[in-house]
């Protein structure tokens, strides 16, 4: 409904944490129309159980300590080393399909305050929509497919451009 409503556009990626204490590439989050990590949609959700691993261009519930606090944050996962300790904790629910290379370089734009991971210049989202993942073929499974990392590597060589 969110989506539907166009309440992420123009909404920043507030926090960029590029790797985690161990060096593992981590998360980069968006959703929070005051773009402090604050604000919301003005509402709670109750946490859901997710199968889905959390893994590089998987999307997933931002929250407080509190898991019931999920509401419109959300983030995108940067890879599996660094976000595996999050299966369980947080609700997965989607994964990129195209867009490896802008995940990336959401997730190399400098930063203001690192311990924060507040970004000098925040990234935006033009818009958001919701596009219905195609039917699943018995024994075969769906015809469209995760982003990985590799596909993010495939970009010959950076253009300089970071996604507004």
């Amino acid at each position: 409904e969110l989506c539907k409503g166009g309440f992420y556009r123009d909404v920043v990626f507030h926090r960029i944490v590029p790797l985690t204490a161990n060096g593992q590439p981590f998360v980069i989050q968006a959703g929070d129309p005051t773009g402090t990590g604050g604000g919301g949609p003005g509402y709670w959700l109750p946490i859901e159980d997710s199968r889905l691993p959390h893994d590089f261009g998987v999307i997933s519930m931002a929250r407080s300590d509190d898991p019931d606090s999920n509401g419109s944050q959300i983030f995108f996962c940067l890879s599996r080393e660094g976000t595996a300790r999050l299966d369980g904790q947080y609700c997965s629910f989607g994964y990129a399909v195209d867009g490896a290379d802008v995940i990336r370089a959401i997730a190399e734009v400098e930063l203001a305050d690192v311990a924060a991971g507040r970004p000098v210049q925040s990234p935006v989202i033009e818009d958001a929509e919701l596009v219905p993942a195609p039917a699943r073929t018995p024994a075969s499974g769906r015809p469209d497919s995760r982003v990985t990392l590799e596909d993010a590597k495939k970009v010959a060589k950076p253009t300089g451009r970071v996604p507004r």
